[in-house]
């Protein structure tokens, strides 16, 4: 944490020049962020691995296909852009703000045409080069320069929390797609079991084996099946769409999906102190409390005297060569509490930026022990699940034989017929809820999708 404002902070001490004594150090800076971080402990609560957090984990799911879509959604998905222009426009900003450092160089000319009615004519013309240039004697402009330089670099960092927020967002679209897919071909699945029964009940009932109340029962359960293969259908399109759009496609449905794979391996955690230099978006906010330091101390320093000074050189046809040499000094002595209302509200942006920082490390730290927890959970849910799809299945095999000879209802083999439906369904379900959560947990101890996060400091045009 203290390497990432330590680097803002060296590039406003190189701004600062001769003013950098009133340039608010790194270290009360970092001291700043120090103490208002969160306590955390030595190792995460819910699961504990220990080892260094991977970058290049969409690897690890050794799925061509979703690098292909990772790829695409982060070449054109049109809100990545939109971030991507702010980090271009507070770039802009940062050498906006540097120019007020400069020396300021303008030209400017006229000619005068007088026409008097006793005939007489007077002309008149001239070109003057002005030049002119304020000291920033306090530093208030390279407080203010260094201010935009850590809001740019925080910029920066948010620009790469979209990039990984992007990259896991498309991974957990494709793999609802999968699970989508899987579900509707269960549901078709048991559409042809449901109508395979109607058949042969209508067949015994034609005969007289059977009887019309099941018959009617059965074309009833068709009707459900096929109904739910509609939703499914339904489902599977829609999320289709949603994909395509989120990596800059026409929303065409021409995604197709495939079938989940089983989660495997273990994602080493690291501790919850690297987070606070691993994640973006914290140090996002780490750069934007140095911002509100340093934008307080610009402000502040509106109340010292200003000094300017010029030149101006020049040409006339009437006075031949002109030149000049101005300076002034400029001191507020009463503005109706207008600079001391600057002052109070970067305070308040600056206690704002602190509380900020705050939220996003707790929320960063519940992220994390929410996925770790999940990891379990999940992994033992999905454990008892295939042991229900097997023996539900094995049960509805039996109460089928059963009803065949005999034994039992129509209800019995819907009842059991019911539960091996819905574990099967819940069994797709929370295998894809491991492969989403695996994606979140990756995405919560801050590791990248392709490479490991780089956050630059911004070299000011001088």
């Amino acid at each position: 944490m203290i390497r990432n404002i330590l680097l803002s902070a060296t590039a406003a001490a190189l701004l600062g020049g001769c003013a950098q004594n009133n340039v608010v150090p790194a270290p009360v800076v970092a001291t700043a962020v120090q103490e208002n971080a969160p306590a955390a402990p030595t190792r995460f609560q819910s699961s504990y691995l220990g080892g260094k957090v991977q970058d290049n984990w969409l690897k690890s799911f050794k799925d061509p296909t979703l690098n292909r879509l990772v790829k695409e959604g982060q070449r054109n998905n049109p809100d990545l852009r939109v971030a991507a222009s702010r980090v271009e426009r507070a770039i802009a900003m940062l050498n906006l703000t540097n120019t007020a450092r400069m020396p300021r160089l303008d030209v400017s000319g006229g000619y005068e045409y007088t026409n008097w009615e006793a005939a007489n004519r007077h002309d008149r013309g001239d070109i003057v080069l002005a030049l002119s240039w304020e000291p920033d004697l306090w530093g208030r402009v390279a407080n203010a320069v260094a201010s935009d330089a850590e809001m740019t670099v925080a910029t920066m960092a948010d620009f790469e929390w979209a990039r990984q927020s992007l990259s896991a967002q498309t991974a957990r679209a494709w793999f609802l797609l999968g699970s989508d897919k899987m579900i509707y071909d269960f549901q078709k699945q048991v559409l042809n079991i449901q109508r395979k029964a109607e058949r042969i009940l209508t067949q015994q009932a034609n005969i007289g084996s059977g009887n019309m109340r099941d018959v009617h029962m059965m074309r009833g359960m068709v009707a459900e099946a096929r109904d739910n293969v509609q939703a499914a259908l339904s489902t599977k399109e829609r999320d289709a769409r949603a994909l395509e759009i989120l990596i800059g496609r026409y929303p065409a449905n021409a995604l197709k999906a495939k079938n989940l794979r089983a989660v495997t391996g273990k994602v080493p955690s690291g501790v919850p102190l690297e987070l606070l230099n691993r994640r973006a978006d914290i140090i996002a906010a780490q750069y934007r409390v140095a911002s509100a330091f340093h934008n307080v101390q610009s402000m502040a320093l509106l109340k010292l005297p200003r000094i300017t000074l010029g030149g101006e050189l020049g040409a006339d046809v009437v006075q031949g060569s002109v030149s000049k040499f101005l300076s002034g000094i400029f001191m507020p002595v009463f503005d109706a509490g207008r600079i001391q209302s600057l002052i109070d509200a970067a305070s308040a942006d600056q206690k704002a930026a602190l509380a900020n920082y705050q939220s996003v490390v707790f929320n960063a730290y519940r992220e994390v022990e929410d996925a770790l927890a999940q990891e379990k959970h999940l992994k033992y849910r999905e454990r008892y699940l295939t042991t229900m799809v097997k023996e539900f299945k094995t049960a509805y095999n039996m109460t089928n034989e059963n009803y065949k000879i005999g034994q039992g209802t129509i209800l019995d083999v819907l009842n059991a017929q019911s539960k091996w439906i819905n574990a099967r369904i819940l069994q797709t379900q929370v295998r894809k809820e491991r492969l989403v959560n695996r994606v979140n947990l990756h995405l919560a101890l801050g590791g990248s999708f392709d490479r490991p996060p780089v956050v630059e400091v911004v070299e000011v045009k001088k």
